[in-house]
């Protein structure tokens, strides 16, 4: 295959794989690989093409997705737990279709286990963390026609509002079915990283507890918001806490200027009454809190201790119109028969509108996956293929055992902790009247 050293004579693919594990794997598009476009772009290549391959029902849908890759000289793919082994299938598709291509991956994932994703997939490059320049510098070294080979480090800017805003145009925004309020929802990013540490968390593969969390100027997320306002007034902010902005007033002002609406993740130590008021009036109908657990012992292993006994600041945002989805995990260190049903029935009082129970998992990358028994767990599917949260039917993956429990406890524990949050009142998040 001609090498031309012309950036623009480049064709850059970005692939996004399917997954048969959930409900619905065409909720958004990737915005990290649109992130990436658009530095790719902004470097001088301007030959890109995002194909989506999401929304498959079927094996055989996949199949016949997987004949139309398109033709390109460099393909980057992002990578979960569930896509990898359809990723897989898609590099070999391509060597096949394009035996000089250039193949990069990255994503949680990949980060996770760099040297085994590298082998496993047959991928050129294995880009671990923030993407953007080690992949410019990946495309360049192609054009220069010495295309660098194995596991790149990313470098995560310190200065994020230098990234160019996500290459929207490539993708197809009203083609997925994240909803807000009824309506199409795009997502945003208003920070990077996460100050907090859990150890369940596999946010920590890109960065989150390891570095100072970087924030987006109030300035610049409006610049963004303001690009985007004559077509879309529904949004999700994807920040793994969007609370946690040290400019919340002013970024708060700067959103309630549009007439939109959006929906956030926050601790729930910061749902403040004054937090609650400022989002309100910024636009914010829905915000997603990781209550996690009702016990402290728990909280405090995981990594949460400073939110024991706060959780009656959920009221907050009720009492402001927000609505208010809780998270909780079943098989921490702390369950049991008699404190599961103590606890579940305490979170029931809450009253908030929506609620997702999941196992415990050990995601690659998380200090369980590294050090379960320091936790008291041993892991019993590594198959990190089949660890979703929520898949076909509401199942769950249940890979651990505790000294004290095993697989069917969790199991049995997450259907009376659903039971006794249903009985409140409260919904599944997958029939939430607010957010999809």
């Amino acid at each position: 295959m001609k090498i031309e050293s012309n950036p623009n004579a480049i064709k850059v693919a970005f692939l996004n794989p399917p997954s048969l594990s959930v409900e619905d794997d065409r909720l958004e598009p990737p915005l990290g690989q649109l992130y990436i476009a658009a530095a790719a772009r902004e470097a001088g290549y301007g030959n890109l093409i995002f194909k989506d391959m999401s929304g498959c029902k079927t094996e055989d849908e996949i199949g016949r997705k997987m004949k139309k890759i398109p033709d390109a000289d460099i393909y980057a793919i992002g990578v979960f737990c569930t896509t990898h082994r359809y990723a897989k299938r898609m590099i070999a598709r391509i060597r096949q279709q394009r035996p000089g291509a250039y193949v990069i991956v990255g994503g949680p994932n990949p980060s996770a286990l760099p040297e085994f994703t590298l082998a496993d997939l047959g991928a050129d490059v294995v880009v671990v963390g923030e993407a953007e320049d080690a992949v410019v510098d990946c495309l360049a070294s192609f054009s220069d026609k010495t295309p660098v080979k194995g596991v790149v480090s990313g470098r995560p800017r310190r200065d994020i509002d230098s990234h160019a805003f996500p290459a929207r145009d490539l993708s197809e925004p009203a083609s997925y079915s994240r909803k807000l309020m009824g309506k199409c929802a795009l997502s945003m990013i208003a920070s990077r990283g996460c100050p907090h540490g859990c150890i369940h968390c596999n946010s920590t593969v890109m960065g989150a507890g390891a570095r100072r969390t970087r924030f987006r100027s109030p300035r610049n997320i409006a610049r963004e918001v303001a690009s985007l306002r004559d077509k879309w007034r529904y949004f999700r902010f994807n920040d793994d806490c969007f609370t946690e902005h040290p400019q919340l007033e002013e970024l708060s002002a700067c959103l309630a200027s549009f007439d939109i609406q959006f929906r956030i993740f926050a601790r729930v130590s910061h749902l403040t009454r004054r937090n609650c008021e400022l989002l309100k009036k910024s636009g914010c109908v829905h915000v997603s809190v990781g209550l996690e657990s009702m016990d402290a012992a728990n909280l405090e292993i995981i990594g949460k201790g400073s939110q024991a006994g706060l959780e009656r600041r959920v009221l907050n945002a009720k009492e402001h119109g927000i609505a208010v989805r809780s998270f909780f995990m079943v098989g921490l260190p702390f369950d049991s028969d008699s404190n599961i049903e103590k606890y579940f029935v305490e979170a029931a009082k809450l009253a908030f509108e929506e609620f997702t129970v999941y196992p415990l998992i050990p995601y690659p990358g998380t200090k369980i996956a590294q050090q379960p028994e320091a936790f008291g767990y041993r892991i019993v599917n590594r198959d990190f293929r089949d660890y979703v949260q929520i898949g076909i039917g509401g199942e769950s993956c249940y890979a651990l055992r505790h000294e004290r429990f095993g697989p069917d406890d969790v199991r049995r524990w997450k259907r009376r902790a659903e039971e006794i949050l249903r009985s409140s009142g409260a919904r599944d998040s997958k029939n939430s009247l607010v957010a999809k």
